[in-house]
Parts: C-alpha cells; sequence; structure tokens
C-alpha cells in the first residue's frame, strides 16, 4: 500500500473533490450552476495546497527563530566537555518552542544509537527549504567531522543566524508600507473598474451608430458576438456567473473582472516577496485581493447594481 505524505494528501482530497463539483455542474447542464461550480472547485483546490505550504512556512520561521537559541545551548555544552549525544539531552530539557519537538526526536534517535551526522541528515530533510537552518546544519556537519574547536564553531553560527534573522526583521519594517501601498493600489483598481463599468457600459449600449451605411460608419458591439474559443469561452462562463446575459455589457465586465483577478493574484505574491522575502508568504495577500475582488463583483450583480 502507498503511503501518502500530508502533501500529497491535500493535493489527492482537493483534486477529488474539485472534480466531483466539475462533473456535478455538467450533469446539471445549467451553465450558471456550472460558472459557480467551477469556481469552487478551483478555490477547493488552490486555497487547501496554499494554506499547507503556508503554514509550513510559518512553522519554519517558528523553528528558524529558536534555532540559534538551540545552537547557543548546544556550544555551552560542549564547552563543557559533553559528547554531541549528551549536549542533545541536556538540550532536550530547554523550551524552544515548535523546534523541542525536533530536538526530542534527535534525542530518541541518538538514545536507538544513531550517528549524529545521521540524526542531523533527518533533520535537515524535513527543513530543506529553510536556506538559513540548512547552512547551519553544513557547517555543523563539517566542524564536527573535523575536530577543533567545535563549541566556537557554534557559537559562531548562532551569532549569524541572529544577525540575519534581525536584519530581516528590519527590512521587513521598511517594506510594510510598500505593501500597504499596494494593498491601495489593488483597491483602488478594483473601485476604478467598477466604476467604468457602471459609466461605459450603459454609456455605449445607448450609443447611436455614426455613418450607418457608409464605409466609415461606427458602431459598437460585441467583440464575441460571433467568436468562440478564448477568452469569449471565459466570459461567456464568467457571465454565466453574475447571471449577465450575453452581450457588450457582459464582455466588459468579465474583461475588468479577469483583470482584477489577475492583478490581486499577481500583486499579493509580489506583496509578499517584498514584506517576508517569500512568495509563499503572498499567498495570503493573493488570496484576500482574490477574494474581495469575487464578492464584490457578486454582491453588485445579485443586487443588480452591474449595468447588463
Amino acid at each position: 500500500m502507498i503511503e501518502l505524505n500530508t502533501k500529497q494528501k491535500i493535493i489527492t482530497v482537493s483534486l477529488a473533490v474539485s472534480i466531483v463539483l466539475i462533473v456535478t455542474g455538467l450533469m446539471l447542464g445549467d451553465p450558471a450552476v456550472l460558472g459557480n461550480l467551477i469556481i469552487m472547485a478551483s478555490f477547493t483546490f488552490v486555497v487547501p495546497f496554499f494554506l499547507y505550504k503556508y503554514s509550513r512556512f510559518m512553522w519554519l520561521k517558528s523553528l528558524e527563530s529558536q534555532f540559534p537559541n538551540f545552537v547557543r545551548d548546544l556550544a555551552d555544552a560542549k564547552r563543557s566537555g559533553m559528547s554531541f549525544r549528551e549536549a542533545i539531552n541536556i538540550t532536550a530539557k530547554t523550551s524552544y518552542g515548535k523546534l523541542s519537538v525536533e530536538i526530542e526526536e534527535m534525542k530518541n534517535r541518538m538514545s536507538w544509537g544513531t550517528p549524529f551526522i545521521r540524526v542531523l541528515d533527518i533533520f535537515g530533510k524535513k527543513v530543506k527549504d529553510s536556506k538559513i537552518i540548512t547552512e547551519a546544519l553544513y557547517i555543523i556537519k563539517e566542524s564536527h567531522k573535523s575536530g577543533g574547536k567545535v563549541a566556537d564553531t557554534l557559537n559562531s553560527i548562532a551569532n549569524d543566524i541572529i544577525m540575519l534573522k534581525e536584519a530581516e526583521a528590519e527590512r521587513g519594517s521598511m517594506v510594510k508600507q510598500h505593501v500597504v501601498i499596494m494593498y491601495g493600489i489593488f483597491f483602488m483598481f478594483l473601485g476604478v473598474s467598477v466604476m467604468i463599468i457602471s459609466v461605459m457600459v450603459p454609456m455605449i449600449k445607448t450609443q447611436p451608430t455614426f455613418g450607418e451605411g457608409g464605409p466609415l460608419s461606427l458602431q459598437f458591439s460585441d467583440p464575441c458576438k460571433d467568436l468562440g474559443g478564448f477568452p469569449c469561452g471565459l466570459f461567456s462562463a464568467i457571465c454565466s456567473i453574475f447571471t449577465v446575459p450575453k452581450g457588450i455589457g457582459c464582455y466588459y465586465i468579465a474583461l475588468f473582472f479577469s483583470v482584477v483577478m489577475i492583478q490581486g493574484l499577481f500583486t499579493g505574491l509580489i506583496a509578499g516577496q517584498l514584506g517576508e522575502n517569500s512568495v509563499i508568504a503572498g499567498s495570503k495577500h493573493s488570496l484576500i485581493m482574490i477574494f474581495s475582488a469575487l464578492g464584490l463583483f457578486l454582491f453588485l450583480a445579485k443586487t443588480g447594481i452591474l449595468p447588463y
């Protein structure tokens, strides 16, 4: 029997639920219901995966914050003449937050006779996404192999990690205002898009034809009137979600909605990269922006404010 890890379980269950939702929509045969179920299926598949990645990101950040304290205590134990096994046993009695669970596992493995290097390798595989801890573990392993003043090396590692974390925190506080500005730009664009739709669509629909019948005649019409495929097929599905009938109003509502959703996705990811130096951290910003835009458009559609 194949054993799945947490990530594989989340992907498998989310994908299965998404497929069930889409198949249900196809069986019902109602375009509006199908469109809503497709959105639900998309969020069902994407949101759990992003939440898993973000929770792992926060777990690694928690470990990184306590890792220097662990290394420093390990150095003090080594400086007193203890072996690494004895040092791990001593440090396992100290509370390091979420890192304490991993240190307890190190202690148990070493009590079963597992070599210290092998214990570090096992721990390193669990935190391979953390560059700081991975590099620190490599230096610890090399120091253990070469001998010498291991305690001084460990103490130096702890000091370097603390300096890096302080620099990271300072950078985060400096760019926080830029993240707020990006939120402001997104919501401003969202408001402008709604205003443009509210003003432009009625204006275009009531605009008379200029030069009717002549070679220079001008008339506003639905660009997707006689076209299919992408993006017209996508726009039609979006309009069915908002119960907007096909036509020029449908085209511009779907167009601006798509642009707003794309901007929300990538603005959030950039905000995460700026604020926390991680695209995964930006998933929370992306979800906030996307849900805000979707909720606003759904509210305006259901209340009849969106012009058809």
